[in-house]
């Protein structure tokens, strides 16, 4: 009767009780172009069955073991498929609540092969070739290691053939706290942490393409803790908005550019910079007088149409003469009189900008600070103050409190 009951759970019992040599407790062949060498099925509709349920006991045993042995073609050692829209093709679990155990372990030993390759057939919807999760405080849902100590490799390579794929895409989904969507590290006294390359030899690329749609927000955030710059640039730098900068600022040059006021579709127009409380244009110049003590000095073209509010400066050269604007600026240009003939005079005129820009875009000279800001300063140490009192230590990305737990268990994986 025991025997009976054991038959009526199992359809089918293999044995192989012999502890040495290689003993398969049931095996399964099949010569068909398209047979199966054994067949598990579990055809209830509910509860957790097994259609196949491989154990092994060893402490370097395997519970289910998969071969292709043919040297060509494509052929899978174990082949995992689901109908269900919510099912797994193959899933791995580790069950163990401590050490370095895998759900799923995948190793290649081609040249050009796939320890693991994710593929997600479907041309559209929203799908993943490969997706990884974990609900640990301190877990990565997914680690790509690099285990080379030579040549150009890589921990996680992430590519699209579609035109407005994205190679790597990283999210974060928290809507409060110091959370990053991709963080990347480095140790190497001259590596990068983030290494952006555009290959394309033409259309709009860029090496790196930062975006936020934060009000506090931002696109790209460099910080740079050695006294040396956040952020360094070799070639052109084109910034299309507002651009702040809170510590000194160092340039070989520096101009405003602005669709040219008289020519706004086919030219700009370029000032250099002049430091002032308004948005203010600075013109100047020598003028020699005529026989009757005047002269016009004339304007660019542009002149009326960039400039408001003018102030004019009037000094003799070689000379005195109470010289005086005699007609103010117009249709660009301005009269000087009261002089004495050749006498030399150096002028200057000031304008306040009044292009479509500068009217729409006026400089505040003094500003509340608000929110979080209030409180805060821009340089606390110019006060006497820590650095938490300042307003970029407010703004700046705290990295999580697990860097230094990841440091080292990077280092017990690398040793491995």
């Amino acid at each position: 009767m025991v025997f009976v009951r054991y038959m009526r759970m199992m359809g089918v019992r293999g044995v192989a009780s012999s502890t040495t040599g290689t003993t398969y407790g049931l095996s399964g062949l099949s010569a068909s172009t398209s047979g199966t060498g054994v067949l598990g099925s579990a055809i209830a509709a509910t509860g957790f069955t097994y259609g196949v349920n491989g154990q092994s006991a060893s402490s370097s045993g395997i519970g289910v073991f998969g071969s292709a042995t043919a040297t060509s073609g494509t052929n899978s050692g174990v082949w995992g498929q689901t109908a269900s829209s919510a099912g797994y093709g193959v899933r791995g679990l580790a069950n163990t609540t401590s050490g370095t155990s895998m759900g799923v372990f995948g190793q290649s030993n081609s040249v050009g092969g796939r320890g693991v390759y994710g593929l997600a057939n479907s041309t559209s919807g929203f799908n993943y070739g490969v997706y990884g999760q974990t609900n640990s405080s301190v877990g990565t849902a997914v680690y790509g290691l690099a285990n080379s100590g030579t040549g150009v490799n890589y921990g996680v390579t992430g590519g699209t053939n579609s035109i407005n794929g994205v190679g790597v895409l990283g999210i974060t989904s928290a809507v409060n706290g110091n959370t990053i969507g991709v963080l990347g590290q480095i140790f190497s006294t001259s590596g990068f942490a983030v290494f952006g390359e555009a290959s394309a030899n033409t259309g709009v690329t860029g090496g790196v393409y930062g975006r936020s749609n934060s009000p506090d927000g931002y696109g790209v955030y460099g910080v740079q803790t050695g006294g040396n710059h956040a952020g360094y640039f070799e070639g052109r730098v084109e910034i299309s908005h507002n651009l702040h900068v809170g510590g000194s600022l160092s340039k070989s040059s520096g101009s405003f550019k602005i669709d040219h006021p008289l020519d706004p579709e086919n030219k700009y127009l370029y000032h250099s910079f002049v430091e002032s409380p308004d948005m203010m244009n600075v013109y100047n110049g020598n003028v020699t007088l005529d026989s009757r003590g005047e002269a016009w000095v004339e304007l660019p073209q542009w002149f009326d149409a960039l400039n408001k509010n003018f102030r004019y400066q009037l000094t003799c050269i070689g000379g005195f003469a109470p010289v005086f604007i005699a007609e103010k600026v117009g249709h660009n240009r301005f009269k000087i009189g009261g002089g004495t003939p050749n006498l030399e005079v150096s002028w200057q005129v000031t304008g306040i900008r009044k292009d479509a820009y500068a009217e729409k875009n006026r400089i505040p000279v003094e500003e509340e600070k608000t929110g979080k800001e209030r409180g805060r300063y821009l340089h606390p140490e110019a006060f006497g103050l820590s650095k938490d009192r300042g307003i970029t230590w407010l703004h700046q990305p705290k990295p999580p409190q697990v860097v230094e737990e990841r440091e080292e268990q990077n280092g017990e994986i690398n040793k491995k």
